[in-house]
């Protein structure tokens, strides 16, 4: 082992050790010149809050390694609820530092956490450049198959970005609402009177639909997106919402979601778009991306990028982002690795 590895300290990362919180954000920052140039830069509000509020249903494990007085690397893993995977949330080597063997102690110091969290696989996204697109760095890829990763088996991803100043979607106006439904507009916390309709619609998307769901009283039902909302504005995010109500019922019929950072004002990312398959066939996901849009102008007026990814099976969406102008930037392609590595 090298000797640099070999003396590396690891300390939680916890926010209420601000010295070692700092030297993270140093790191981070330090780093940021490793992800694609379309990324949005760091915001030092949203890794601080990143810290503090996990997203629902997850925990955190983050630590940060020291050599000496300084911090050289950090790994970070999201650990779902009831899920025998890890997940890779960050595993960085201060640029300075690497090639001494840090980058694979890190590894080893994400197996031990994954397997101190009962944990059976590693699992991490990696950015594989496009034919025909921008270049990437193709050293995680090895890196990764050095530790004994894989590709894994099931639909990779596309991550797309729309630059406002080469494309214009809302030129041509925003398309007549259907007959029989309306818009419905809000921001970053959801209205009592679709709280249930968003946590639905939006845990459908997942691997099990609310027809799997314990079906309790609303104030479990709508949990998931007050938890979510509690993260975001904890990590300073703004969010704007552009729902469509069936008149007939008053039923939500599906809605986006778009949100930032504080630290970044021309940057933006497009979240979940889901539309009811009952209410499907209408247009309605158009409508409400172009409309969510119109309203994110209204108040962030300094947005030129727009940044969103969507797995590869989902063509539809692709293919609506696309009509927009959004360009593919980038494949990511999701790896793993046993906890336990083979001897």
């Amino acid at each position: 082992m090298n000797d640099a590895a070999a003396n590396l300290r690891f300390v939680p990362l916890d926010a209420g050790d601000p010295a070692t919180l700092e030297a993270w954000l140093r790191l981070t920052t330090d780093g940021a010149d490793d992800v694609p140039l379309s990324a949005a830069p760091p915001c030092a509000a949203d890794l601080v809050g990143s810290v503090r509020f996990a997203p629902p249903d997850t925990v955190l494990a983050g630590e940060v390694a020291f050599l000496g007085g300084q911090a050289v690397g950090a790994v970070r893993l999201v650990l779902p609820d009831r899920a025998p995977v890890a997940v890779v949330d960050q595993l960085l080597t201060a640029p300075k530092e690497r090639r001494q063997g840090i980058g694979t102690a890190l590894v080893r110091r994400a197996r031990a956490l994954a397997g101190e969290h009962g944990r059976t696989l590693l699992v991490a996204d990696l950015v594989q450049a496009l034919p025909g697109g921008p270049a990437r760095d193709g050293g995680p890829a090895a890196f990764a198959a050095a530790v004994g990763a894989a590709p894994a088996e099931g639909p990779e991803g596309v991550h797309q970005w729309l630059d406002l100043a080469r494309h214009d979607p809302l030129a041509g106006g925003i398309p007549e609402v259907p007959a029989g439904y309306r818009l419905q507009r809000w921001g970053t916390i959801t209205p009592d009177g679709f709280a249930v309709a968003v946590s639905e619609l939006g845990q459908s998307l997942g691997a099990s639909g609310p027809e799997s769901w314990d079906q309790g009283p609303e104030a479990v039902r709508t949990s998931h997106v007050r938890r979510y909302e509690r993260m975001r504005v904890g990590r300073g995010r703004r969010a704007y919402h552009v729902g469509v109500v069936h008149e007939e019922t008053g039923e939500l019929a599906g809605f986006t979601s778009a949100s930032k950072t504080t630290g970044n004002p021309e940057h933006l990312l497009q979240g979940m778009t889901v539309v009811a398959a009952r209410h499907r066939g209408h247009g309605l996901g158009l409508l409400m991306k172009l409309a969510n849009l119109a309203h994110v102008r209204e108040y962030e007026p300094l947005v030129k990028l727009i940044e969103t990814a969507n797995a590869d099976d989902n063509r539809p969406m692709i293919a609506l982002n696309e009509a927009m102008g959004f360009v593919p930037q980038e494949r990511f392609v999701s790896w793993e690795a046993p906890v336990a590595p083979a001897v």
